[in-house]
């Protein structure tokens, strides 16, 4: 199994390839199935670099 760290880095190297994809396509029906790819990435990301204990994702305040 990965690391926490190491997923965290493969998620932002997948943030950094489609933000590339979505500057070169001019597709909006391309574009937008990329943003929802960049969505998911950053916040898998986010949880992963986040201290334990501190993830309130999918809870309400």
């Amino acid at each position: 199994m990965l690391s926490t760290e190491k997923l965290s880095t493969a998620f932002l190297a997948i943030i950094e390839e489609a933000e590339k994809a979505q500057k070169k396509n001019s597709s909006d029906k391309v574009s937008k199935r990329l943003q929802t790819i960049i969505s998911i990435a950053k916040h898998q990301s986010d949880i992963r670099s986040a201290e334990k204990g501190k993830c309130c994702a999918g809870h309400k305040k």
